[in-house]
């Protein structure tokens, strides 16, 4: 319980972590709101009427593009330990690595949920009040608020821990943050549009799978036909967390703390 409550403390009184959740809300209100403007004006090029269910879903599955701040997240958890000095002494109070890495991803899992629900509860707000001011707009399916927000919690916390394993692999906190992100934002996303059938099983396609979305927009290379069910792409992005989760503990008993 100390060291939870240790790992807390550090995740509450760290500034930067707070600017992850303001950032991560900005750019999922800021994705909810610019999506039913852009489907108004041009979804017919791309054959999404805002008039359609499929595109209102669309436009609230937005809600939950602040994922990229959980990984972060993790990483600062663990990284800044290197950066700032003070992974000596953490480990040193409690010789128990396992216990301590251990203790990071529980607290990486929570803090990336609570990431996600904040930032992507309050994007939903938006994109209701962007919505409205459209005469024409659809109504979402009935059950896009729970499977947006299931998305929302797994998502939040396997990326939480993977950024604790990256972190723990990668002791350079700019060097995995940077990483992180040309993955997450280039690399990913071209392997879902270019190939799905491998796309589909890596963290972006494992999300949006969850979400149960029905849209198939060739024009942008987007077509959820082919993603797996939603039930299967949970059980598939969990099972990521565990590997990770395995691979930061197995890493931290192996290498020296310097």
């Amino acid at each position: 319980m100390n060291l939870i409550k240790s790992e807390w403390r550090k995740l509450v009184y760290a500034r930067a972590n707070w600017g992850l959740l303001i950032a991560a809300t900005l750019i999922s209100v800021l994705s909810v709101v610019v999506t039913p403007f852009i489907l108004s004006s041009q979804g017919e090029m791309f054959g999404l009427s805002l008039e359609s269910t499929a595109a209102v879903d669309s436009v609230y599955a937005n809600g939950i593009s602040g994922y990229i701040f959980a990984i972060i997240l993790g990483i600062l958890l663990m990284a800044g330990e290197f950066r700032h000095g003070t992974a000596v002494a953490t480990f040193l109070t409690s010789p128990k690595r396992g216990a301590v890495v251990a203790n990071k991803l529980a607290i990486a899992a929570i803090a990336g949920i609570l990431l996600m629900w904040i930032s992507t509860g309050i994007s939903m707000i938006a994109g209701w009040v962007a919505l409205s001011t459209f005469e024409e707009a659809g109504s979402p399916s009935d059950n896009l608020l729970i499977n947006t927000f299931i998305a929302a919690t797994i998502g939040g916390a396997v990326l939480g821990i993977i950024g604790v394993a990256i972190g723990t692999l990668v002791r350079n906190q700019m060097m995995a943050i940077v990483g992180s992100l040309i993955y997450l934002f280039v690399i990913d996303p071209l392997l879902l549009a270019l190939l799905p059938d491998a796309g589909k099983w890596l963290p972006s396609g494992l999300i949006t799978a969850m979400l149960s979305l029905d849209i198939n927009a060739p024009e942008l290379g987007f077509d959820t036909s082919s993603y797996l069910p939603a039930f299967a792409a949970a059980l598939v992005l969990l099972g990521f967390g565990v590997v990770f989760a395995a691979l930061a503990i197995t890493t931290s008993l192996r290498r020296d703390v310097e």
